[in-house]
C-alpha cells in the first residue's frame, strides 16, 4: 500500500505536532464515548487510524534512514578490503558419523 500524499510531504516536526495532536483527540473522543456524549462513533475509529498512518510514516522514515547509514558502511568497508589478497575458502561441509548402537 502507498504512503499517504499528504504525510510524505511533511517535515519530522510537523508529523511529530500532528501526532501529537491527533493523540489529543483520540483521548478526548474515547472520554466522550465512555461519558456518552459521543454520537458518531466512527470519529473514534477514524482518529485511531490517523495516529497510526502517523506513525506509519514516521517509522519508515526509520528504517530508511537507517537503510541509507548501512548502505554508506557497506561503502566504507568495500574500499578497504582487498579481494584479491584473500581468496575465498570453500564452504566447509560437516557430515554426521552414524552411531552405531546396537
Amino acid at each position: 500500500m502507498a504512503r499517504s500524499r499528504s504525510l510524505t510531504g511533511l517535515s519530522d516536526v510537523e508529523l511529530l505536532g500532528m501526532l501529537d495532536e491527533a493523540k489529543d483527540e483520540a483521548t478526548n473522543l474515547r472520554f466522550q464515548h465512555v461519558t456518552g456524549q459521543l454520537d458518531n462513533m466512527n470519529l473514534l475509529a477514524h482518529s485511531r487510524r490517523q495516529v497510526a498512518r502517523i506513525l506509519t510514516e514516521l517509522r519508515a522514515r526509520e528504517i530508511d534512514a537507517a537503510d541509507a547509514v548501512m548502505a554508506r558502511q557497506a561503502d566504507e568497508v568495500e574500499e578497504f578490503t582487498d579481494d584479491e589478497a584473500s581468496p575465498e575458502e570453500p564452504a566447509r561441509v560437516f557430515k554426521r558419523r552414524r552411531r552405531r548402537d546396537g
